[in-house]
């Protein structure tokens, strides 16, 4: 029994290691974010409107409801996202939308207002993406003010002092709280999550969990068609 007991920990620091092995510590004050280049080249020319992405009058929509400080949320975001705005977005077949949730704790609520500051000038996803990038130990504190006004210092076009503002005004209050008042319509309760529906209609398809991505692509390709 005890061997049984000493083997079942050790898988389970396994796969622990797993989990966050991968994930590089937060940028020490005043280093450059980790992440840049690659953010810029997955977003340039695309469009942004508050939380969406793409073009306006694209067919379909797909709403990511995501916690910043989720390690899931980032897998998705710096795997599977670069995929879908190369393939969907930028040929206009597909809008994201962004849902910002924050249950993990006092960092993913400071990392929620950041996110909704940039919002205001339509750089939502750039420091969503800039954030995975540079995401550290969940509740640690790493999501510091220092930290977030790094972030938002380091995206070309925002204005960092007044995202850091409209995060702590009504907009960001009313912003966070239809994300949540939609998660919880749609029985959303874990992120990664996503709704998948045809723009304008009311039919949304929930899908949770990091998607696979030729999975996805089927499900998008059968929307746009």
């Amino acid at each position: 029994m005890l061997a049984a007991m000493a083997g079942a920990v050790a898988l389970a620091m396994v796969a622990l290691a797993l989990l966050s092995g991968d994930r590089a510590a937060a940028p020490s004050p005043g280093d450059a974010p980790a992440g840049l280049a690659e953010v810029r080249e997955m977003l340039e020319g695309v469009p942004q409107d508050g939380v969406a992405l793409g073009e306006p009058d694209a067919p379909v929509t797909l709403v990511e409801f995501a916690d910043l400080q989720c390690p899931f949320c980032r897998d998705f975001a710096l795997q599977t996202l670069p995929l879908l705005v190369r393939d969907y977005v930028r040929p206009g077949k597909l809008r994201l939308e962004f849902g910002t949730l924050a249950f993990l704790g006092p960092d993913s609520e400071r990392a929620a207002r950041a996110a909704a500051g940039a919002a205001a000038q339509d750089r939502l996803w750039n420091l969503t993406d800039l954030f995975y990038f540079n995401q550290g130990t969940e509740n640690s504190g790493y999501a510091s003010d220092r930290f977030l006004d790094d972030l938002l210092a380091a995206i070309p076009g925002l204005d960092a002092e007044r995202a850091r503002r409209d995060g702590g005004n009504a907009a960001a209050d009313r912003l966070l709280a239809t994300a949540e008042a939609r998660a919880r319509r749609h029985g959303i309760d874990s992120t990664p999550s996503f709704l998948l529906g045809r723009a304008g209609s009311d039919k949304r398809r929930v899908l949770r969990g990091i998607q696979d991505y030729a999975t996805l692509r089927r499900a998008l390709d059968a929307l746009i068609a």
